[in-house]
């Protein structure tokens, strides 16, 4: 038995997960979401930077959590941060995906154009955003997740390799993705409750008591 396999085949399975609950139920987690987006980015930034310090595994992971918990707090706390960068990410997402349809290499200007226009675009309509990118990335989470573990034709430690060999698989990752992130989103839509129509004016006093007053 590998140990190291069984435990990156528990972290994908976990994403699938977190995948499902984010795709389905994003806009009422959205806080959780948040922080667990500030924990991957702190951690790997840290753990990174730790790496390169130290050039040892336990102090990178050290690092990485480190970083991780920190992350994730100031996700939470700077609210509107967070939300300009689940829209960015988006964008450059998007972004990245078109450009492996078209069998082309990203320009990192045009990502970062589309991502700071996603990122302006959440803090104007935030639900809208916020459904709209926690629909597409659980979504991706759930299909590349069981497309690893399915497949030998994903392999997530090369992250460029899934968008650059192309062919009919990479298709159809991609049409799963969409087709799981559109009824993610209009999951969410029809899960919000609805809000109670409020009357247009407020009937006077005399009226509503009637002639019960005189």
């Amino acid at each position: 038995m590998d140990l190291n396999q069984d435990i990156v085949n528990l972290i994908i399975g976990l994403s699938i997960l977190v995948g499902a609950l984010q795709c389905f139920f994003g806009y009422r987690i959205f806080k959780f979401i948040l922080g667990l987006t500030g924990f991957l980015i702190g951690g790997v930034l840290a753990g990174a930077m730790g790496y390169s310090f130290a050039q040892e595994k336990a102090f990178a992971l050290l690092a990485g959590l480190a970083g991780g918990f920190i992350g994730a707090t100031l996700m939470v706390m700077l609210y509107y941060v967070g939300i300009f960068l689940i829209g960015a990410l988006l964008g450059g997402f998007l972004g990245t995906v078109l450009y492996a349809v078209a069998e082309s290499n990203p320009e990192p200007a045009v990502l970062l154009i589309l991502a700071v226009i996603t990122g302006v675009i959440a803090l104007i309509s935030q639900k809208l955003m916020i459904i709209v990118s926690t629909g597409f990335g659980g979504a991706w989470l759930v299909v590349i997740g069981i497309a690893s573990l399915t497949t030998e034709i994903v392999d997530l430690s090369n992250f460029d390799q899934i968008f650059s060999s192309g062919g009919s698989y990479l298709y159809a990752i991609i049409l799963c993705w969409l087709t799981l992130g559109i009824v993610g989103v209009i999951v969410q839509y029809r899960s919000e409750p609805k809000k109670k129509p409020q009357p247009s004016f407020a009937p006077n006093s005399e009226e509503a008591a009637g002639p019960y007053l005189h």
